[in-house]
């Protein structure tokens, strides 16, 4: 069962019960990435390092975000550049040293770990005079599914988030990941390899919990370009979207430069894996998950087949769900497919991976369905609505 965490009280408060519940969880977290960040070729100095420059940039920015960490430190007892590390994970490892994704020539091949990416697969709908879908499968390493937690906060009245509850589910120790509040916002995420970093923005995580604490996609994308530093410390591509006023999606492509918006297509669609999409975006990428532009094609032709086969806008809103969720299990080009699993031709880390949760959103009446592990063998199951 994935451990449910009900938070509120200050920001501190938030951090301290969170800390505290998930306690095991977070160190079981912190050995996993511990492996990860090595692999990536960083160093506990290095790590530690980073981490300090992000707890700086945290606590300058966003001064809130920074009391739920000391909260979720303390209440799981350790360092706090630990718990800054654990939401600066994408930063430390995608980032900071991404040539260890290939060895040099004089290397010996075998030496060289790859780093394995979160490769997911996002999609975003709105169906005229319908609702607003938002869905994703988040693949990962399958020894992170003992780590998940439901966070459903109540955040403080006081606070730059206004007292917006919020649900995210994510790893034990973070901020938030992939989610939707009770403004009907939600978001999901998907991982980008490039070279660019600055740690004078903020994480990739950070900025997530910041959207969830949003009224809006474009209240959410004016609050990250005014007041939260104007992008992020990596690139990463961002779902958005909320439930009002007929419904609003973009992709976000965020990085250290801003933010890359795609807007929906003719149908009122938005697909997105794990490479940049955006034309004349400043990004220096790294494509090492070949997949990712398998995983994108495919998810169009599910989608294109599924119109021929029905009318979108006659489908009940249950009709519509299921649908969605057919695209997140389909397993063409298996193993390293949109519902992934582990892949034993290859090495290290990257035969490990496989997808960890699907969650399919519905924006208009602020609800959504979630399936632990892969969706096609799924472990548990349940719905979470405002």
């Amino acid at each position: 069962m994935v451990n449910t965490l009900h938070l509120s009280g200050t920001s501190y408060d938030i951090g301290f019960k969170h800390g505290t519940l998930a306690r095991s969880q977070i160190h079981s977290c912190l050995v996993n990435y511990a492996t990860y960040f090595a692999n990536a070729g960083m160093s506990p100095g290095d790590v530690e390092d980073l981490a300090s420059a992000f707890s700086s940039t945290i606590q300058k920015i966003t001064p809130h975000l920074h009391d739920e960490l000391r909260g979720i430190a303390d209440g799981a007892n350790v360092p706090l550049f630990d718990i800054v590390a654990l939401n600066a994970r994408s930063e430390i490892a995608l980032a900071a040293r991404p040539a260890s994704a290939r060895p040099d020539e004089d290397e010996d091949e075998d030496e060289d770990v790859p780093i394995p990416p979160d490769g997911c697969t996002t999609f975003a709908e709105t169906i005229p005079g319908g609702a607003q879908w938002l869905a994703q499968n988040w693949d990962w390493q399958t020894s992170q599914l003992a780590n998940l937690v439901l966070l459903e906060i109540e955040t403080p009245a006081e606070s730059p988030a206004r007292g917006i509850r919020l649900n995210t589910m994510t790893e034990a120790g973070l901020l938030a990941k992939v989610g939707f509040n009770s403004e009907k916002v939600g978001v999901c995420l998907n991982a980008l390899r490039a070279t660019d970093l600055d740690a004078n923005k903020l994480p990739l995580h950070v900025l997530l919990r910041l959207v969830l604490e949003s009224g809006s996609v474009a209240d959410a994308r004016q609050r990250i370009t005014d007041e939260f530093g104007g992008g992020a410390a990596c690139f990463g591509h961002f779902g958005v979207a909320d439930g009002m006023d007929g419904g609003h999606a973009e992709s976000w492509e965020i990085g250290p430069y801003g933010i890359g918006v795609i807007e929906r297509d003719q149908n009122g669609r938005l697909y997105h894996t794990n490479h940049a999409l955006k034309e004349g975006l400043q990004i220096h990428e790294v494509i090492w998950l070949e997949d990712t532009k398998e995983r994108l094609v495919r998810l169009k032709e599910l989608v294109e087949a599924s119109d021929k086969k029905n009318d979108v806008l006659r489908l009940s809103d249950t009709q519509q769900k299921d649908r969605i969720f057919a695209f997140l299990k389909d397993e063409d080009n298996y193993p390293n497919s949109i519902c992934r699993a582990n892949d034993p031709c290859q090495r290290g880390l990257l035969g490990e991976m496989q997808t960890v949760f699907s969650i399919v959103m519905d924006l208009k009446d602020a609800k959504a369905w979630v399936k632990v592990g892969r969706p096609k063998q799924m472990l548990e199951e349940f719905e979470l609505a405002f």
